[in-house]
């Protein structure tokens, strides 16, 4: 009976962590977005152990999903003097569900090494990060993050463009009234 209360804990546990993405956007309610008129994106950035996210095509894809975005914002993309600069990063990171159904990061090295491959991932969790800077000043006037969480890597690798298109979403950010 123990033995099969636990399980159902578990299974309910690492269902509920597979459905947890969120998002937030953080951005400077002093500055006037209308002003900016052009883009370029920058830099992007993958840390993560998994070939499925760290395949070029995700970065590529991703890059495409920003520049889609805020073309769709009314934003034109430059080579030169862009007024934002869109620099984007991922990093993901593998769990597994332990005791009483507590995730737990997989280290790195812990897997392809003697017990490393008895280790199995139940479930990978990214975090893109997009931040928008006054290309000018360098000074970081937008962020928005995503966490995504998917039982697959690959799954994530296909989520991840969507989640950026999501983020970009929300540019121009709404002023808040108090």
């Amino acid at each position: 009976m123990r033995r099969a209360l636990a399980a159902s804990a578990v299974i309910i546990l690492s269902t509920a962590i597979l459905l947890a993405d969120d998002r937030v956007v953080l951005f400077d309610e002093d500055v006037d977005f209308s002003t900016f008129k052009t883009f370029m994106i920058g830099s992007g950035r993958m840390k993560s152990e998994r070939p499925e996210l760290n395949f070029p095509a995700v970065m590529t894809s991703l890059a495409e999903a920003i520049r889609s975005g805020l073309t769709n914002r009314s934003l034109k993309e430059v080579s030169d003097n862009p007024g934002l600069m869109a620099d984007f990063s991922v990093s993901g990171l593998d769990f597994v569900i332990g005791p009483f159904g507590k995730p737990n990061p997989v280290v790195s090295g812990q897997r392809g090494r003697g017990r490393a491959s008895t280790t199995t991932v139940d479930f990978t969790e990214a975090t893109l990060v997009i931040d928008l800077k006054d290309a000018r000043t360098s000074t970081l006037i937008w962020r928005g993050v995503y966490h995504d969480t998917e039982n697959e890597a690959r799954r994530l690798a296909e989520a991840l463009p969507k989640d950026a298109a999501t983020l970009v979403a929300e540019y121009p950010p709404k002023k808040r009234t108090p």
